[in-house]
């Protein structure tokens, strides 16, 4: 089986050079779970790493079983590219068969199928699903079409939407992450998922739509396992947390930081985590910095109350400052992610968030611009509004859409609330970032290779290399001349964003209102056996193993934390 990750660009951008590459997670998950029951050949393709293209598509699917059965994650910005993949081998294929899971489809299953890029739709979260789905399409015949959890259009070519799937109730019966799958050294591999889910409801995030409001994390042992492999086999000395939410449970947190402590593994990694302010509880703390948990970042989105109750965040900003001052009491270094562009903000709700972070002094800020994604309240209200943007294939529903492009790209944002133009919310954005990042202390510890700062990370001895410098120097004429532009009055801004040829914007498609589903929980069906894992799926590195890759020649300088 093929899997996909498409990319429309290298994420970050302009600044793609110097951010490390994430893992396709969840389809290296899915991956792990069918290898569990016996699907021997799997491939995955990352655009992140190298393009599909006319050239070399054909490669991919080169020894694997026909006819084709071939599985593409869609995320929002990267649907249209998606898209183009699947029309891409249907044409070439005409007998495989394309399947498309991720937040994207689920919200908006219609659209992948009417276009003709997709055949089925995996709606939700994605293993047991496609464990079913896989092996009945192998089987042949037409029962895969009662599958529940999936989309398709029937023979009169109406649409079907079978009822959704149960969620798996023990995250344990699904695979320790495949990283053998995924040892390019580009990727940073210092990462675990230890929880899905998160029972809050926030506007803005489509989560949900994917899990609902359930919380599900694996067992602490797992933890403890996945962690030993990343420490021994692959030396990795920073780990982050890739949870919704780090810190629910807090019975769940202090156990796995005593199995952390108790294993050593303490004294040979770092941790970092991203949580709630009302998560953060003084009881947890302690037990998070003797297991040598060194960065917890929030996403605080907002200094303005009225924006942050409008937001249905559930959490005030005193909360997030109080929670800053308590990790800063134990020594943790504090992330803080914050987002402009929400309905009924103004220039000075914008200024007001600035002066709140500002004022916080933590070590590492980001400014995103809204995103108002399809199945989320604030998607309906961006449409109730008319300011929904959309560009075909949704190429501009990108959150650093403002920080890593110039800004006047013709990109239109995808959303401009009322009573600010596009210029003056991408001024602020851009403004607000690089106020940050042009403190001399962010810019010296950038130059310094410092592993602390931020989603930034410049390899090494790069001023003895000129690539590498003719490479930062024209990165660093962008961002100051974008930084200038953010400093025009106004008036002269709007002028010249009204000589530019704009993206022009689509009709949004049919959304069949899936943020409303409910799940239920349950452990794996009988008769749902599971065979040995292949030799590679094994975890024999888990301690001390002979063949453990050393870091060296593969970018370990991209390990992330924030700064102090």
């Amino acid at each position: 089986m093929l899997f996909i990750n498409p990319a429309y660009e290298k994420f970050g951008g302009m600044l793609s050079r110097y951010i490390p590459v994430g893992i396709p997670v969840s389809l290296g998950v899915i991956s792990a779970y069918l290898r569990k029951y016996g699907v021997k050949n799997i491939r995955v393709v990352d655009e992140e790493i190298e393009t599909i293209t006319q050239d070399n598509f054909r490669k991919f699917v080169e020894g694997l079983e026909q006819p084709l059965i071939i599985g593409i994650t869609v995320l929002t910005s990267q649907a249209g590219r998606a898209y183009n993949i699947g029309r891409m081998y249907k044409e070439a294929y005409p007998d495989c068969t394309v399947i498309m899971g991720g937040v994207h489809v689920t919200a908006l299953p219609e659209e992948a199928l009417r276009n003709g890029s997709a055949d089925i739709v995996v709606r939700g979260e994605g293993e047991e699903t496609m464990r079913q789905l896989y092996h009945s399409l192998r089987e042949g015949g037409d029962a895969w079409q009662k599958i529940r959890g999936i989309t398709f259009l029937d023979e009169e070519d109406e649409l079907v939407s079978n009822p959704d799937n149960d969620l798996i109730d023990n995250l344990d019966d699904v695979p320790i992450f495949p990283y053998e799958l995924f040892e390019h050294p580009k990727y940073d591999m210092g990462f675990l998922t230890g929880a899905r889910g998160c029972p809050y409801k926030c506007s803005y995030c489509s989560q949900r739509i994917l899990t609902g409001l359930t919380y599900r994390w694996h067992s602490m042992e797992r933890i403890i396992e996945n962690v030993k492999i990343l420490v021994n086999k692959y030396k990795i000395e920073n780990i982050t947390f890739y949870d919704d939410i780090f810190s629910v449970n807090k019975r769940r947190v202090i156990e796995l930081c005593d199995g952390i402590v108790e294993a050593g593994l303490h004294e040979k990694c770092a941790f970092a985590v991203q949580t709630r302010a009302d998560n953060i509880h003084e009881d947890i703390l302690p037990a998070m910095k003797r297991a040598n948990f060194k960065t917890i970042g929030m996403g605080m989105e907002t200094g303005v109350e009225r924006i942050a109750k409008e937001a249905n965040k559930d959490q005030t900003v005193e909360q997030h400052l109080d929670a800053v001052a308590l990790c800063k009491k134990y020594g943790f270094k504090v992330s803080l992610f914050m987002i402009y562009g929400f309905p009924g903000e103004s220039k000075a709700d914008r200024d007001e968030s600035w002066r709140v972070v500002n004022g916080a002094n933590v070590g590492f800020v980001k400014f995103n611009n809204l995103i108002p994604y399809p199945g989320t309240p604030i998607y309906d209200e961006a449409q109730r509004e008319g300011r929904l943007h959309i560009m075909e294939g949704w190429r501009n529903f990108n959150s650093t859409l403002s920080i890593t492009r110039s800004i006047f790209d013709t990109i239109p944002l995808a959303y401009v609330p009322k009573g600010v133009t596009e210029f003056e919310l991408k001024r602020d954005i851009i403004r607000r970032n690089l106020q940050y990042y042009f403190q001399w202390k962010i810019v010296k510890s950038i130059l310094t290779r410092d592993k602390g700062v931020g989603w930034i990370a410049l390899p090494p001895n790069w001023f003895l290399k000129p690539r590498e410098v003719a490479a930062l120097t024209g990165m660093a004429l962008i961002l100051g001349s974008n930084l200038l532009f953010s400093l025009l009055p106004p008036f002269v801004g709007n002028a010249v964003f009204a000589l530019l040829k704009r993206g022009r914007s689509e009709a949004a498609p049919k959304d069949i209102k899936m943020k409303d589903r409910k799940f239920r929980r349950s452990r794996l069906p009988k008769g749902a056996e599971a065979e040995a894992p292949e030799p590679a799926a094994m975890v024999e590195g888990a301690e001390g193993d002979d063949k453990a890759r050393s870091q060296k020649g593969r970018a370990e300088w991209l390990g992330w934390s924030s700064p102090s």
